[in-house]
């Protein structure tokens, strides 16, 4: 799993039958080769997870 933020939106299909809708803006935790397909097509970019860029007062950590 990965974390991504989506810059733009992104058609992910996991099998033939499944679609799942990312909208731009988005920050998830994804399957590797979700992250990787939106980021070789330049619709999303790597990000850590929003739980450890927060202290925990809320603020950003130093």
């Amino acid at each position: 799993m990965a974390w991504v933020k989506f810059t733009e939106d992104f058609d992910w299909w996991p099998s033939p039958q499944v679609t799942i809708a990312y909208k731009a803006g988005m920050t998830l935790n994804v399957t590797r080769r979700c992250a990787e397909s939106a980021k070789a097509k330049g619709k999303a970019v790597s990000c850590a997870s929003p739980r450890k860029a927060l202290s925990v007062d809320g603020k950003a950590a130093p």
